[in-house]
């Protein structure tokens, strides 16, 4: 470390001595944090195995889970302790790094379980990873500055004692040496996924303002190195910064809050970068002419602002139009709040215009002109009136986040009504708090989610689609008519309108296993098939059979062999006893033609039993079961019997109306050659993962949406269910690939509606759209 380093000058004895307290209270908070998500967390499990013991018919399978639940349980204590050493290991490790030694280990075959538990771990760490990516990436950030202050060299994310690897991986460890049902193996890390997330959350979050209250964030540090384009905009995940200590002064460029967006200089703050981009674009749509009716007043001060009376007529600003604008008196936060008061309520069809795309102005311009309708009505004059920046900010801010959200989740004309009558009450949401875009768990941010989801994708096609629109007006209503200064109007509709969506997502979670256990049955059926007509097939070209001997393998064994590789699998013991059967009646029809009959004669005493479970299985009864083995006994009883080679009988293949029936999807009956695609496109369908989401234009133009369910570990193909969980599309990564490639389907995000909005307005604020 040179003395240029940014945090040479933080490199005393006290600071040393005060990160050293700071890593030591962070060490400890995060291992108590992290060590709370094994607290009970056999005993849930235990308790889930028994409830499921008593649906399931299985008894083999919960007699295995119960037996190895209840052993974890039995050493929760002695896991437990195990899995904070572990813990305590990767803040070791962080604390005294050490090169990557090379051993001279061999590498070795891992075992299916061992194999299985480490592929659920990492996708347990991909989620929370892609869930807190944002709070992930600050984190690092910070511990980064602390290790600076410590006098470490730089590591990277892959060396962060709380990124999500390292308590995954610890539990991970705790397990290998168990052997674990598929089922259990399941449970487990479904639990820790749902424990861990919210633990990680808290932790982040918790971390986060211990040191950057301590000016430890690198960022911080390097206040006048230039900041990438990629960090200055909006964070990935929505960009939540809960600390809003408010700092003196407001003026400045643009381009220095853009850089306070990395926390670069104390004076500037996460909201402060918010305000002064949106000022920074509105002179932009004032100087393109985007934006009528907005005059910023910011540059050299930043008490300006416009006149509000020129929004009214979509014209020029308010200057512009002979008034003067020193003489025009700027609107007070209290005037302006009893103003929205009054339009709240009132018919929202000029915001419904506006965000159906129906009116040539923005919302922006239309929340404006609506203030100044609503003005006359308490006497003011509205062209002799000015609303200050931070009051032009809100209704700016409003105006984007409402018009993306519209845009992106409603489909209809009735929910864009829904988004239009909310457009007052946010706006005096922003006007009074202005953490409304800046804090995580907002109110006014659940009810924008749950209201997103209610409407995104939905039509109102099927009557519970119809139900979740009425139950979202509902929620629309409750605020619109409650909200007065009260945040809780908020948080009280969020909750009711997300309980009836919780509701209908158990219902969507049963329709998508349905279709995923229906079509999982078909893939196996069709597999299970194939594999036996393949070895039937080897078989009968082998040598020449009797016309009895020939049946009975081409149906009767046929069929039991299927039914066996389905319940048993292909490796049990009751296969290869089926598949016995078979060639023990093939070798007695080579003994027969021989003419050993006393030989024939014991082999067909020795069948008798499993040619029963073979009739069985095929649902025979004892007059067919007789009639069946009369025909083999008479077959065999004839040395000199016609003997030919016999084929495998061919069947119809399984018609399925999911595959590439919809959405002009091609066929592939001839395989991937008579599909048209995009051999590099195909190769990204095929990383795909269950959860993504999808836009899907139908035949008839419309657009709606779709979800990967399930994707086939046998064909590797898609089932794609519409929102209510109901089978949409089956197609293969090849299919898909084709169908991108034609514009009837895209990727959509799958992250939060709230998130993708931020992110939106930010790319707006940066880039300004004509209107």
């Amino acid at each position: 470390m040179d003395e240029n380093f940014p945090w040479s000058h933080s490199r005393s004895p006290l600071a040393r001595q005060h990160a050293d307290r700071l890593f030591e209270a962070v060490r400890r908070d995060a291992v108590t944090a992290l060590s709370g998500v094994l607290a009970g967390f056999w005993g849930d499990i235990e308790e889930q195995v028994r409830l499921a013991a008593i649906a399931s018919h299985d008894n083999r399978a919960i007699y295995d889970d119960r037996l190895a639940i209840s052993l974890l349980n039995q050493r929760a204590i002695d896991l437990a302790g195990r899995y904070r050493e572990s813990l305590e290991q990767a803040f070791d490790r962080w604390r005294n790094p050490r090169p990557r030694s090379v051993d001279g280990k061999t590498l070795s075959l891992m075992s299916e379980n061992a194999l299985e538990t480490h592929l659920a771990g990492q996708h347990v760490v991909e989620l929370i990873e892609q869930q807190l990516a944002h709070p992930v990436y600050r984190n690092h950030e910070c511990f980064e500055g602390l290790g600076a202050i410590l006098g470490l060299p730089s590591q990277g994310p892959d060396a962060n004692p709380i990124r999500p690897e390292v308590p995954v991986d610890a539990l991970v460890k705790l397990i290998l040496e168990h052997e674990l049902t598929p089922e259990l193996r399941r449970l487990i890390f479904l639990q820790l996924e749902k424990r861990l997330s919210k633990a990680l959350t808290d932790l982040y979050e918790k971390v986060a303002q211990m040191l950057e209250n301590a000016a430890v964030s690198r960022d911080r540090a390097s206040a006048q190195a230039p900041v990438p384009s990629s960090q200055a905009g909006w964070n990935p995940d929505g960009g939540l910064v809960d600390q809003r200590t408010q700092n003196g002064g407001s003026g400045g460029s643009a381009g220095s809050a853009a850089s306070a967006q990395g926390g670069a200089s104390d004076g500037y703050r996460y909201r402060e970068s918010i305000h002064h981009q949106v000022r920074a674009w509105r002179q932009a749509a004032l100087r393109g002419n985007i934006v009528a009716g907005s005059d910023s007043g910011s540059g050299n001060s930043g008490t300006g602002g416009s006149h509000f009376g020129g929004g009214a007529s979509g014209g020029a600003s308010g200057a512009n139009r002979g008034y003067p604008f020193g003489s025009a008196r700027t609107l007070v936060p209290q005037e302006l709040f009893g103003i929205a008061s009054i339009l709240q309520g009132s018919d929202p069809a000029p915001f419904v215009r506006a965000l159906s795309g129906d009116d040539a102005r923005s919302l922006s311009a239309a929340i404006r002109a609506q203030i100044a309708t609503g003005s006359r009505q308490l006497g003011y004059d509205p062209t002799q009136m000015r609303f200050s920046e931070i009051d032009e900010d809100a209704i700016d801010l409003v105006a984007i986040m409402l018009q993306t959200l519209a845009h992106n989740h409603a489909g209809v004309q009735r929910a864009r009504t829904m988004y239009g009558r909310l457009v007052v009450p946010y706006l005096k949401l922003a006007l009074s708090d202005h953490a409304l875009f800046d804090e995580r768990h907002h109110p006014g941010r659940h009810l924008l989610e749950a209201l997103s989801d209610a409407c995104h994708g939905n039509i109102g096609e099927t009557p519970q689609d119809q139900q979740t629109l009425t139950h979202a007006e509902l929620a629309v209503d409750r605020v619109v008519d409650g909200y007065r200064d009260d945040q809780a109007i908020f948080e009280l509709a969020a909750t009711e309108l997300r309980d009836h969506l919780e509701q209908q997502k158990r219902m969507r979670d049963v329709a998508e296993q349905r279709a995923t256990e229906a079509l999982c049955g078909r893939e196996r059926l069709h597999y299970a098939r194939r594999a036996i007509d393949e070895l039937l097939g080897s078989r009968l070209y082998e040598r020449p059979l009797t016309q009895g001997i020939a049946e009975f393998l081409t149906t009767h064994w046929r069929h039991h062999l299927v039914q066996t590789w389905l319940r048993e699998g292909p490796d049990s013991a009751q296969y290869v006893a089926a598949l016995a059967v078979g060639d023990a009646l093939i070798l007695a029809d080579a003994e027969a033609a021989q003419g050993a009959g006393a030989q024939v004669a014991d082999r067909l005493i020795e069948l008798q039993t499993p040619l029963g479970r073979c009739y069985a299985s095929c649902g025979l009864d004892a007059s067919a079961a007789r009639d069946s083995l009369a025909r083999i006994v008479t077959a065999l009883a004839f040395p000199d019997a016609p003997r030919r080679v016999h084929a495998v009988p061919v069947e119809e293949p399984m018609a399925d109306a999911g595959d590439g029936a919809q959405l002009g999807a091609p066929r592939m009956a001839g395989g991937t050659d008579t599909v048209e695609f995009d051999q590099d496109l195909a190769m990204h369908m095929r990383k795909l993962r269950v959860g993504q989401n999808l836009r899907l234009v139908e035949d008839d133009g419309r657009a709606t949406v779709g979800r990967i369910a399930w994707i086939s570990p046998l064909t590797s193909r898609f089932l794609i269910v519409n929102r209510r969980g109901m089978r949409k599309l089956v197609v293969s990564p090849e299919e898909l690939a084709s169908m991108v490639g034609k514009g009837r389907v895209s990727l959509s995000s799958s992250d939060p509606p709230y998130e993708d909005a931020m992110r939106e307005m930010w790319q707006e604020l940066q880039h300004p759209r004509a209107s």
